[in-house]
């Protein structure tokens, strides 16, 4: 479903046994390197999750304030027009 015209679909992100496997293998590789438990680092991989959600708001709420705007300018050229055929 797009938004504001012809976007494509949005990709769902599906986790499959195969993006776990290797999550799951950088985690031990991580774990290992830094000498700190699984439970550590899949913590500070969550962190960093929030992190990229957080990021990612911000985002969009530029985006909708950009869109907001533009609606703004359309109602403003719309009641300007309206208002010059009075």
């Amino acid at each position: 479903m797009g938004v504001l015209g012809s976007q494509p679909e949005r990709d769902a992100y599906r986790i499959d046994n195969a993006l776990l496997d290797a999550f799951l293998h950088d985690i031990k590789v991580l774990s290992d390197k830094h000498s700190i438990s699984t439970e550590t680092a899949i913590e500070a991989a969550r962190v960093l999750e929030l992190k990229r959600k957080n990021d990612i708001s911000v985002q969009a709420g530029d985006y909708f304030d950009e869109q907001l705007g533009g609606f703004g300018d359309i109602l403003r050229n719309i009641a300007a027009a309206i208002e010059s055929k009075t």
